[in-house]
């Protein structure tokens, strides 16, 4: 049975479209912008000046898969590009109302794509999917919704609790989910034969949220994978010395749904002499609430996607307390770093016991607890370290493959 995998743009698509292709089951790859190196992109800075060239591949860069076969993907810039320039100029609630509606037109080309070209299952993602898998022409094929985060619901529950205690971290672009994202949500659950989460935390809320009947059978956990480019040639992890403090790294967007409040309180609970801090990513956050920890906290700003194993490397641990999330790559990433990890359930699969310390919940008490033990036991951080390194291989491209082979054989697909 092949397989047509969609969605506009979503870095995690690609990969899942590289994986059925390796596997000899890819119909086709629908998306907004892909490239490659035949694309119009790489043909049209060919003849541009040489700093245009150098900013347009690092702005398409992002959208390439190496491996992915050209011939198999089906781009259609229109129902992506005009999102992203709108949202960079700062239209953000455009943005979001272009989304929609280029969502729903997408999927019903899809639908027509996978009809046209004999694609027996429809492989989307949350919030793209619906009208390609409720068009007439779908009516036949297997559809398989990829649920990328959490349920909306949970998330509206927790803002509250963050206003309680640290509302002045709240940006304004945080904001609680709309009903028309939430019925969405459930009209793509009622929608799908299979639904597949890359962790437990996602499926426990959909079963505690859902009102579609007989969604707990169609649940699947399928965890994610990392781009492993990048992560092979760096050095092993080194047992830090004493006198040295500690290396923690935050990375990922600075907002109170990652508990980014949580971490910059916890730093203060250990002297510089036990740790140090750095945070990459962009913020959201209130600018006079990062600016209290300037002098203790470094503060990197958005990076890009290749500095990033290189600034792992210079780190011992990763500190992501998120309230809400899919599954976070990043731990799979710093994992692959020789990273030791400091999570919650909510942020996702990936550490065990001997890789990392997941507390209990998002608070500054407990993350202050698991970094002090880290930096206080330096045989114990080198040990998680290794042990990381070494467990990031079960969330590697080919382990990918195996467990999406594996899930489609249990599917009888």
């Amino acid at each position: 049975m092949t397989i047509a995998v969609f969605h506009p743009g979503m870095q995690h698509s690609r990969q899942t479209a590289l994986a059925l292709q390796q596997l000899g089951r890819l119909a086709f790859y629908a998306t907004g912008i892909f490239d490659h190196e035949k694309s119009p992109w790489r043909r049209a800075t060919a003849i541009a000046p040489a700093g245009v060239e150098r900013a347009v591949e690092t702005i398409f860069a992002r959208f390439a898969t190496p491996g992915l076969d050209p011939a198999l993907v089906r781009d259609f810039p229109l129902y992506e590009l005009p999102e992203r320039v709108l949202a960079k100029t700062g239209f953000a609630a455009l943005a979001r109302a272009f989304d929609r509606k280029a969502n729903d037109r997408f999927g019903k080309r899809v639908a027509g794509l996978a009809k046209a070209e004999g694609a027996e299952a429809l492989w989307g993602f949350d919030n793209s999917s619906l009208s390609a898998f409720t068009d007439p022409r779908s009516k036949e094929a297997v559809k398989i919704l990829d649920r990328t985060i959490a349920d909306w619901r949970e998330w509206n529950a927790i803002v509250g609790a963050i206003e309680d205690t640290h509302g002045d971290w709240l940006d304004s672009s945080i904001r609680r989910a709309p009903r028309w994202l939430i019925e969405r949500g459930e009209a793509e659950f009622a929608a799908a034969d299979h639904i597949l989460c890359g962790s437990d935390y996602v499926i426990e809320t959909i079963v505690n949220h859902s009102s579609v009947e007989g969604v707990a059978r169609k649940l699947r956990k399928l965890p994610y994978c990392f781009d492993a480019a990048g992560y092979g040639s760096l050095p092993h992890p080194r047992l830090r010395a004493k006198d040295e403090p500690a290396r923690f790294l935050f990375a990922g967007q600075l907002s109170a749904r990652k508990g980014i409040h949580h971490v910059l309180e916890a730093i203060d609970h250990l002297s510089p002499d036990e740790a140090v801090l750095t945070c990459v990513g962009p913020s959201q956050v209130p600018g006079a609430m990062l600016g209290k920890y300037a002098d203790r906290v470094e503060f990197m700003g958005n990076v890009s996607r290749r500095e990033m194993p290189g600034i792992m490397a210079r780190h011992d641990a990763l500190v992501l307390p998120s309230y809400f999330e899919g599954s976070a790559i990043v731990l799979l990433e710093a994992m692959a770093a020789g990273l030791a990890i400091v999570s919650t359930p909510q942020a996702g699969s990936g550490p065990s016991a001997i890789s990392g310390i997941r507390v209990e919940k998002p608070d500054t008490e407990l993350v202050a607890g698991a970094m002090k033990q880290l930096a206080q036991d330096r045989e114990r951080l080198f040990a998680m370290r290794q042990a990381a390194r070494a467990e990031a291989g079960g969330y590697d491209h080919a382990a990918y493959c195996h467990n999406i082979a594996a899930l489609l054989s249990d599917m009888g697909i």
